[in-house]
């Protein structure tokens, strides 16, 4: 005989429906939200490098932690107002110039190999509406200006109070789980602090040695190319791809063997990085395979467009450290490796703090 519907269960039908359909609605703010949440990202990006900054300042020094943390500031201005006072006129003539000549190079091109059309390349491919997308994004320098500053002036209030945030985004979960989910962020932190600092060691050899190569076969604005190829190099991947297309555009301007000579210096530049460069200043850091970082980026800046591609592997490095600890590690209880962990442990027996993380 069927039970009779009681009160009860419909309350707790509705209130499964209220649960989902909250669930349905976070996640669709969250959507509609994510070039705010990506920007906070990009403000924790910050953070990490001024503290991994400061860190060596501090112990090497008597100054106070907030002191460290604002001579590494002073520090990092003091470098890029330098780089900007020796090389910026003449970085900043050869950009105009680049963006001079680009469109007539790409012109020149198109008539000479029809086949070759940028726009029937991208027309209809999800890849080549993020490409487009982020070359007009790149074009409104004004945003670009005004999202920078945003980022650096919120990581840098992060910089000095990363508790608060952190324990504030742990409150968020059950009590059960925010043991696991604080040892989750400072492994994810660190495996960002050593990718970070191999990243922005490899932009500057990558920028070098593209620059001087471009110099060397004569390809014109050859420091401002370099300097392209140096920042592109933050997006690993797809990055050197995209700085490549300038330099392959102009060398086509000049001779099909001057193309041939460009394609083989940013190749050298490739491997040279990849083999030498990368293994020799991240070691081991960074677990995530280089098929799965690629179509993390490709994702990401699909899903959330430019800033999404630039921001992709680091998240990419997040989303790895969580899964293999909170999935493969706590649920499925299989004994795997985790970016930043080693260091993370290391750190905490140097301080005589006890460990409890299983390897």
């Amino acid at each position: 005989m069927p039970t009779p519907t009681t009160p009860m269960t419909e309350a707790v039908f509705i209130r499964r429906v209220l649960i989902v359909v909250g669930i349905l609605a976070f996640a669709a703010a969250l959507y509609l939200l994510s070039d705010i949440m990506l920007l906070a990202f990009g403000s924790v990006l910050v953070a990490v490098v001024l503290r991994a900054i400061a860190q060596p300042i501090y112990r090497g020094t008597s100054l106070s932690r907030r002191l460290s943390l604002a001579a590494a500031g002073l520090g990092v201005v003091v470098l890029l107002g330098g780089i900007g006072y020796l090389f910026g006129a003449q970085i900043n003539s050869q950009l105009a110039t680049l963006i001079e000549r680009l469109p007539a190079a790409a012109a020149e091109l198109s008539k000479s190999q029809p086949f070759l059309s940028m726009s029937e390349l991208v027309k209809g491919s999800s890849v080549g509406n993020l490409v487009a997308s982020a070359l007009s994004w790149g074009t409104t320098v004004f945003g670009a200006l005004a999202t920078l500053v945003v980022v650096v002036i919120a990581g840098v209030y992060m910089a000095i109070q990363p508790d608060v945030y952190r324990n504030g985004f742990v409150m968020l979960f059950p009590k059960r789980v925010q043991g696991k989910v604080s040892e989750t962020i400072d492994d994810a932190g660190e495996a960002l602090r050593l990718w970070l600092g191999a990243q922005l060691l490899a932009m500057i050899l990558v920028g070098v040695l593209t620059g001087a190569g471009l110099v060397l076969i004569g390809v014109p604005s050859a420091l401002a190319l370099g300097f392209i190829a140096g920042m592109l190099e933050f997006v690993p991947i797809i990055g050197p791809v995209v700085a490549a297309v300038p330099a392959l555009l102009l060398a086509s301007t000049q001779s099909w063997e001057m193309v041939a000579w460009t394609l083989a210096l940013f190749v050298v530049v490739q491997q040279i990085e990849s083999n030498i460069i990368m293994p020799l200043v991240s070691g081991r850091a960074v677990k995530v395979p280089p098929a799965v970082g690629l179509f993390a980026v490709v994702a990401i800046g699909i899903l959330f467009g430019p800033l999404g591609l630039l921001l992709g592997y680091p998240l990419a490095i997040v989303t790895d450290v969580a899964v293999r600890r909170l999935y493969v590690r706590e649920m499925l209880g299989e004994k795997v490796e985790i970016a930043g962990e080693t260091a993370v442990v290391e750190a905490a027996r140097s301080k005589g703090l006890p460990t409890s993380r299983c390897k």
